[in-house]
């Protein structure tokens, strides 16, 4: 009993102790915090492109190669172009529909003209997507080499797309620095079915051998994708991207 007596003293110095020390690192962990939150960066603002859904359309695929030459098809070309604009799209905050994301087509076990179904299958996906735009990826092709540039066409008739073709033109013109090439109503399938404003962006001519070098290169299918995003940048906030 006496030894019961003697060891309270020490027990109750011991907890008081610990108490005491527990209690500093509470305070010095709070410290902690509040210096580490201090030093934290601003929140970011809203992305530029946030609540907007973008559908992207490389054009042709599988069966299709669209235009070649050289051994450069369009399908390949339009779809490199195509991965890279939704990068940049989503990267600012955009929900981005694609109607393929490899080298394929969209038909179906059923009768019909191939072209017909693809088409018909691709509008499908673009229209069931509610999009506020459609972006169609193409590569141009003529009999004469001497002729290049990219160009961007709009849905004939529909305002918004007209302004968003000219904003594409005008990034194209700027980044590439390789094209004078004006805007101009397109009479496209995808164009006229499409229930959304709608552009289709010719990237170029395959038909010109310089052009379809650099059709082939990856560097400059970036320069092509980040000129029609500082476009779309120049539409809807009349500010372009950062390099």
């Amino acid at each position: 009993m006496r030894l019961i007596v003697l060891a309270a003293p020490r027990l109750k110095r011991r907890l008081c102790f610990l108490s005491l020390l527990f209690l500093l690192l509470l305070v010095s962990l709070f410290t902690a915090g509040r210096r580490l939150t201090d030093t934290q960066p601003a929140m970011k603002p809203g992305l530029l492109l946030s609540g907007k859904v973008f559908a992207v359309d490389p054009g042709h695929g599988g069966y299709d190669p669209g235009v070649m030459r050289d051994g450069i098809a369009e399908k390949d070309v339009a779809l490199e172009i195509s991965l890279l604009l939704r990068a940049y799209l989503q990267s600012a905050g955009a929900r981005v529909v694609m109607t393929r994301e490899t080298d394929r087509d969209l038909l179906l076990p059923a009768a019909g003209p191939k072209k017909q179904q693809d088409m018909k299958n691709r509008m499908q996906i673009i229209n069931g997507a509610r999009p506020d735009l459609l972006l169609s990826i193409h590569v141009n092709s003529i009999a004469s080499p001497v002729w290049r540039g990219a160009q961007v066409f709009h849905k004939a008739g529909e305002g918004n797309s007209k302004v968003i073709a000219e904003a594409i033109q005008q990034e194209l013109r700027r980044i590439l620095a390789n094209t004078d090439r004006e805007v101009k109503p397109g009479n496209y399938y995808v164009l006229n079915e499409a229930k959304s404003p709608a552009v289709l962006v010719e990237c170029g001519f395959l038909s010109n051998p310089e052009e379809a070098r650099l059709l082939a290169d990856r560097a400059y299918q970036s320069k092509l994708a980040w000129a029609v995003y500082a476009g779309l940048l120049r539409y809807y906030h009349g500010q372009l991207p950062g390099s």
